[in-house]
């Protein structure tokens, strides 16, 4: 797994890791503050004589040295703490109170660190300020030494260095007198042992008066009550414990997606199937809950990222069978609910919009819904066409609001679906299809669940696999494809379906925004503001000095565009019911419509007859029946902040109150 790859996989698991560090942190904090507050105080102390010798010893450093970490030894014997223990009245045993002690004697350097413990801060400074104290008492700090022993030293020293004196008065005597004899020069030499003698002998007794200094023990810092407690440290363990989170969150999801064997990206569909992937359909997060026919982008959202993933995969399936045309397609899936009717039902309006005769067949005989996407009867279908052979396709294939598409539906459900699809009728039935229209798709059952898709998959043009990004396995995939293939079938691709985000999210919201090319641009510079419409009220350019609503016969007369193809290209406003909208007075002005501009005709083009208007399509009765998207589309899925400023609710759409329109004063006065 590349670092792509791994980057991914965290960015899909971001809430996991979100939700695993947030947890952590307040976890850790929770118990920060459960636990009970320690105090920490410490007492410094400095072996030895060398911060107040001139000439510091090298010897006497060493020696401060190896007597700060016996010390540090000493310090928690049981001796030492049980008299601290008497002298602050604790009442505990030495064992429990070394473990509220703790020493520190550095290397290279005479210093001793005394640090207690307690959960009074005033406590913990007093126990290691008595720890120091009877340090102290145990050394010769306090205790001293023999005074006759120093006195006798310090004599010594006196007449030895009296001694030397003398001696070295001789013999500078003797080195200026230039004409000595040989009893002189034999005394000179005698005199100059004798004061190396001498001189050894006062170092020596030096070294002994000075040598026990490198045993005393001064306090340089005394112990203070603490005013911050030493643990629990709240940010340190609050940081802990989001690192650890993040730590823990990053290796499971990293876990989680090694062991994870769906079919996530159309590579690894690729891999497992063999064959190439012709489509990426993105999850639609706005059918959940909702009725089917929500689940039509290609229908309600036409330019949403949803239908143009469908688009798509009409285009990849038209450059898919270059060896010979395919009239009849069918859409199954490897297993149960990933989404194979909705892709067939998009495919097909898909199809339809792109002005071929196309018939949308429900073969799945056990579980149909396809008459519920378009809320249709299912009464008559394919039972039906298979039943009576006179029956013409006509009288089974219903109308939809596409009007290149229709659908035959399921029809009453058989005992024998199997058997009927793999009957010479329904061979019969699918050449009777193929006249009637360019295009047949089949939704079918899945095929890991009964054999009826891969009886049908033998007889048709060819087939599509869907897969579902977040559902699929590997081995299940691997197996459709595989029954696809033992029973000859010629299998197209396969539809990746319910990608979170998609290919298509590189081009933004707005890419999609049926309303990008009117939205209104600024009068008087970039510095300006303009005014925005509510959404649901329709948007018409106007030009400028044109009235606010111009009259009919003009706007028919000088308008270069009709209004019945303004009409026609502007989406129809939302119904608040489920019965058609009560038709428009013949003498009532058009709804949009554009002022008169004069335009200069050429003689030869007045001649030539006016373009006559375009009228809009009829609309099928039953499209004023069923809920209408708004007018301005949010993008695909909308938010829900969207989908409350339009007005849609779980119960469906609502139109959204229009604003009235003033109005200016020139315009009145004129």
């Amino acid at each position: 797994m590349d670092l792509r790859r791994q980057l991914a996989v965290l960015r899909s698991r971001s809430r996991l890791i979100i939700g695993s560090v947030l947890l952590a942190a307040i976890a850790s904090a929770l118990v920060s503050l459960a636990l009970p507050k320690v105090y920490q105080s410490r007492v410094t102390l400095v072996v030895g004589q060398s911060l107040a010798a001139v000439n510091p010893d090298i010897n006497q450093l060493l020696v401060s040295q190896k007597l700060s970490e016996t010390y540090a030894e000493v310090a928690r014997t049981d001796p030492v703490l049980q008299a601290v223990s008497n002298q602050l009245g604790l009442g505990v045993s030495p064992d429990n109170l070394r473990g509220r002690v703790s020493t520190d004697a550095p290397r290279d350097i005479t210093l001793l660190r005394i640090t207690a413990t307690d959960g009074d801060p005033n406590q913990a400074a007093r126990i290691a300020n008595e720890v120091a104290n009877q340090l102290i008492k145990l050394s010769p700090t306090l205790q001293g030494r023999n005074p006759a022993i120093e006195q006798s030293i310090a004599s010594n020293l006196t007449a030895l260095q009296q001694v030397i004196e003398d001696t070295q008065t001789r013999i500078t005597a003797l080195l200026n007198n230039t004409s000595r004899t040989n009893a002189e020069d034999q005394e000179l030499a005698d005199l100059q042992s004798r004061l190396v003698t001498l001189r050894q002998t006062y170092v020596t007794l030096l070294g002994i008066s000075t040598g026990s200094a490198a045993n005393f023990l001064t306090v340089v810092e005394p112990a203070r009550a603490p005013t911050d407690p030493a643990s629990p440290r709240l940010p340190i363990n609050t940081g802990i414990g989001a690192l650890m989170g993040l730590l823990v969150a990053v290796g499971l999801a990293l876990l989680i997606d090694h062991m994870d064997d769906t079919v996530k990206t159309a590579e690894i569909a690729g891999e497992v199937t063999g064959l190439p992937t012709l489509g990426t359909i993105v999850r639609m997060r706005l059918a959940t809950g909702r009725e089917k026919f929500y689940s039509l982008p290609t229908l309600l959202y036409p330019r949403s990222r949803g239908a143009e993933a469908f688009r798509t995969l009409r285009t990849n399936l038209d450059f898919a069978h270059v060896d010979g045309p395919v009239k009849t397609i069918l859409v199954s899936s490897a297993g149960q609910s990933e989404g194979k009717t909705t892709v067939s039902a998009n495919l097909a309006i898909a199809l339809g919009q792109a002005g071929r005769s196309t018939i949308l067949v429900d073969a799945d005989l056990r579980v149909p819904e396809l008459h519920d996407y378009f809320q249709l009867t299912n009464d008559q279908g394919l039972t039906s066409l298979l039943r009576d052979e006179t029956l013409p396709v006509s009288a089974v294939a219903r109308e939809t609001e596409e009007p290149r598409l229709r659908v035959v539906t399921s029809g009453p459900v058989p005992p024998n679906p199997a058997e009927l699809l793999g009957s010479q009728r329904m061979r019969g039935v699918i050449e009777r299809l193929k006249n009637a229209a360019d295009v047949i798709v089949f939704d079918s059952p899945p095929l890991s669940a009964v054999t009826d898709a891969a009886i049908l998959a033998s007889a048709v043009d060819g087939t599509l696999l869907v897969v579902d990004a977040h559902r699929t396995r590997r081995d299940l995939a691997r197996g459709g494809a595989n029954a696809l293939k033992r029973v000859g079938a010629r299998v197209l691709g396969v539809v990746l379906n319910r990608v979170s985000g998609g290919t298509l999210d590189v081009y933004g919201p707005s890419y999609y925004d049926e309303d990008r090319a009117a939205r209104p641009k600024s009068r008087s510079g970039a510095g300006s503001r303009s005014r925005e419409p509510k959404p649901g009220t329709p948007r018409v350019a106007r030009a400028p000095g044109a009235a606010t609503s111009p009259a009919p016969a003009q706007a028919a007369a000088g308008s270069p565009v009709a209004a019945g193809s303004i009409a026609s290209s502007v989406a129809r406003p939302p119904s608040t019911s489920m019965q058609p909208a009560a038709p428009r007075a013949a003498t009532s002005p058009p709804p949009f419509s554009l002022p008169a501009a004069p335009v200069a005709r050429s003689s030869a083009a007045a001649q030539s007859p006016a373009p006559q208007p375009v009228s809009p399509r009829p609309v099928p009765p039953r499209l004023a029946r069923l809920p209408r998207p708004p007018q301005r589309l949010p993008p695909w899925p909308p938010h829900r902040w969207a989908r409350r400023r339009l007005g849609q609710h779980r119960g469906g759409y609502h139109r959204p109150r229009a604003r009235r329109r003033i109005p200016r004063l020139s315009a009145c006065r004129e």
